[in-house]
């Protein structure tokens, strides 16, 4: 509850008691511009009246002026906001008593409620109490019952029943005093510190809050939040035969009719949506798009496996590659989703990013292309390719009334553009994609701002668990030539990491290789590249090669197990460090194949029978200090490669802890290492979110100084743990480091509110 009256805080009062002993009783020039002797009266009122209720006479509203300071129509003494601060005249007045001329903090002859900058710090009134409750953000001022909790963050309870500091920059949530010009007393004051962030992005504040731009398609049945300045069109779809969707006569004699027919899927008149939104300009070359079809399964995460299904159907799966399988959540609507999957399309037919965007959308939706009316063209700039990537969220809806549907929204761009660090494609394209940009259509959506005190680094020890037979060398020398830049981006995320090695000899017990031909059974830190990246070609270190057997979940297990209890030792899981496990294998786990059968499909319930300890220690069930996530680089489903089998085991670890499942066909894992390793970041981050936020629109700043979203120099959002992480940014432990962040996010209808 925000308790913090700036309108009684003990820098105004002593401004008053100022004017008082350097003038005695303020005059009413002092306090009141509307005073002027000289002028003509034009306007006949009634003097000590108070028409607008807010406190002060209409005389010194000026009505016998008719002043009108902001230019409204509307006379001041009628007018509840006479300067549209978009604070209240009453508010503004400074006390109750309508004899007392209003107060006028900064003694400038303009009094508060007349003067758009009131303490005459450079911010406006109204961008200080930005929601204009007379309050700053969450600080409390009284706590009469002696209750800390009464208080807001950083405050603490006096005997004297007063909350400590008056205001902190933590539970100011952005918002600073009108009548402060240094609301938290730091010396610095309010137009130089990181509040800005909390406005609006304008001309005048570059660095503010972006602007979002709101669709809703005309079924109703999703609302999308993208950047402003995409062209957003609608499409439609007919059906291909002589089926008339609107009725459910079985016109064309398949035994179906109306919206049942597969004919009628997704059509305008089976409450199909079909929107685009692309950023053509060439420093972003992005093709969104958001969809709805009808679910075949009854999870999200199969409906996931689906899509990839459908484009297999397309083009061969040598084309085909599985990035990453995304993370499943519980969004703000209360349905699961999937948030930014990502597959690889290699050397597919040379089209253009728009064309290729319309080809998914139709795959996916199981129609042609030529059934859509008016799809975009191909964007001015554009230039054919055969390397693309495709990044989307799936959710699965099951509205209180109607069928279940599910709602796909994502962009494709080139490779090429998506990993140039200098466009913004690559942001586009993971907003398009996390998940962050979709709501129901009733929801609506608001602006926040939050403020973090940020000392510590993100700290994660990661285990690998890598799969030495001779199948997987290519696949390992793919690791160990890309663990340079995995190094690098951990170094740049200010990841605080180390690394334990061991292979799936079940005989090892989890032994940590620590260098060629050596198995100190110890993790690896930043300085050991060497030796880690000799430790992925040979896992089993100066012990036993696995020969052939593949145990791979037996020895993460043990690699768990025999590196805790958790301390502060090289052969112990750090007490504050996430727990990372990453298998990379290209065979189902040997505990899979022993008991389930030798190949594909296994009986879901075996398997779980094998993956059941891993998960309890994962989970936190066996042990709480084993929580943890797992990863899997293995054959994904739906299918894999040539002499690669689906991960069995492995894949469904990774999907019960939320972790990514990527594939070992790719010739390149380096792609898939820096979304695990942004991944490992994002749950490691100090800065969690209150809220969801629509992620084109979130900015943040450091210390008073905007930051750029970068994956160079700044920050960036990731939706899989709803926090902030920081790219080569420095946090000292002892001098905390002040971030405001803020964005636009929806409101939703479920109870709570959120």
């Amino acid at each position: 509850m925000k308790r913090h009256m700036f309108s009684l805080s003990s820098i105004g009062l002593v401004a008053i008691f100022a004017v008082f002993l350097t003038t005695g009783c303020p005059s009413e020039i002092q306090l009141n511009n509307n005073y002027e002797p000289d002028a003509a009266w034009t306007n006949e009122c009634d003097l000590e009246g108070d028409e607008d209720q807010d406190g002060i006479l209409n005389h010194h509203e000026g009505c016998m002026y008719n002043t009108d300071t902001d230019g409204d129509g509307m006379p001041d003494y009628r007018d509840w906001d006479s300067d549209n601060d978009g604070l209240p005249d009453e508010m503004e007045a400074g006390d109750s008593a309508l004899n007392t001329p209003p107060f006028d903090f900064d003694g400038d002859g303009i009094p508060d409620f007349r003067d758009y900058d009131s303490d005459n710090d450079g911010v406006a009134d109204g961008d200080e109490d930005r929601d204009h409750n007379g309050l700053v953000g969450q600080c409390g001022v009284y706590c009469p019952n002696l209750d800390p909790e009464e208080c807001g963050a950083g405050q603490v309870c006096l005997a004297t029943g007063l909350c400590d500091p008056p205001v902190t920059f933590e539970c100011s949530q952005g918002e600073t005093d009108p009548l402060n010009p240094d609301t938290d007393g730091d010396g610095i004051p309010d137009s130089q510190e990181g509040s800005f962030i909390c406005n609006p992005r304008s001309e005048s504040n570059l660095a503010g809050r972006r602007a979002v731009q709101h669709f809703t398609p005309n079924a109703g049945m999703f609302q999308i939040g993208v950047e402003e300045l995409a062209t957003v069109r609608e499409h439609t779809v007919t059906n291909r035969t002589d089926e008339i969707c609107s009725t459910t006569n079985d016109d064309d004699g398949d035994g179906k009719g109306g919206c049942l027919d597969t004919d009628c899927h997704n059509t305008s008149d089976c409450l199909a949506a079909i929107v685009t939104f692309d950023l053509e300009d060439p420093e972003s070359n992005t093709a969104g798009f958001s969809i709805t079809r009808k679910p075949i399964t009854s999870t999200v995460e199969a409906e996931n496996t689906l899509i990839i299904s459908d484009l297999i159907a397309t083009w061969p799966s040598s084309n085909v590659f599985m990035r990453a399988s995304g993370s499943s959540k519980i969004l703000l609507d209360e349905y699961p989703t999937v948030v930014r999957a990502m597959v690889d399309l290699q050397g597919i037919p040379q089209t253009t990013t728009s064309e290729l965007r319309n080809s998914v959308m139709a795959i996916l939706m199981g129609k042609l292309k030529t059934e859509f009316t008016n799809l975009p063209d191909p964007f001015p700039s554009a230039t054919d390719s055969t390397n693309f990537v495709l990044s989307y969220s799936v959710q699965l809806r099951t509205p209180e009334f109607g069928e279940p549907y599910m709602v796909i929204m994502g962009a494709v761009s080139t490779s090429m553009d998506y990993s140039d660090n200098t466009k913004t494609t690559g942001f586009n394209v993971d907003d398009a994609a996390n998940g962050s940009g979709m709501a129901a259509p009733g929801n609506g959506h608001e602006a926040e701002c939050e403020s973090y005190l940020v000392a510590t680094q993100p700290i994660a020890d990661i285990i690998w668990i890598v799969d030495e037979s001779g199948s997987m060398n290519d696949k390992q020398q793919s690791v160990a030539a890309n663990a340079v830049n995995f190094f690098n981006r951990a170094i740049a995320y200010g990841l605080d990491f180390r690394m334990g090695v061991t292979d799936v000899h079940i005989g090892n017990d989890g032994i940590f290789c620590t260098s060629q031909g050596q198995s100190g059974d110890f993790f690896l830190t930043p300085q050991n590249l060497t030796e880690f990246q000799a430790c992925v070609l040979q896992p089993w270190g100066s012990l036993t090669e696995e020969g052939g057997t593949e145990h791979g979940i037996t020895q993460g297990y043990n690699a768990i197990v025999n590196h805790l209890p958790r301390a502060i030792q090289p052969n112990r899981i750090r007490p504050e460090a996430q727990l990372v496990i990453i298998y990379v294998s290209d065979e189902a786990a040997q505990e899979v194949q022993s008991s389930c059968g030798s190949s594909s499909p296994w009986d879901p319930a075996c398997i779980q029978t094998e993956i059941q300890p891993t998960l309890n220690l994962l989970m936190g069930l066996s042990d709480p200090e084993a929580q943890g996530t797992a990863h899997a680089i293995v054959g994904p489903p739906p299918s894999g490669c040539d002499n690669v089998e689906m991960g069995g085991g492995y894949v469904e670890i990774a999907n019960s802890t939320g972790g990514q499942i990527a594939s070992i066909c790719q010739s390149d894992l380096g792609s898939t290492l820096q979304i695990i390793i942004e991944d490992i970041v994002a749950n490691s981050s100090p800065v969690v979110l209150h809220h969801y936020p629509i992620s084109v629109s979130v900015a943040a700043a450091k210390d008073g100084l905007a930051l750029e979203r970068s994956r160079i120099d700044g920050f960036d959002y990731r939706s899989s743990a709803n926090t902030i992480v920081f790219v080569s940014q420095s946090f000292d432990p002892l001098h905390p480091s002040e971030v405001v962040v803020s964005y636009e996010r929806w409101t939703t209808e479920i109870i709570p509110p959120d």
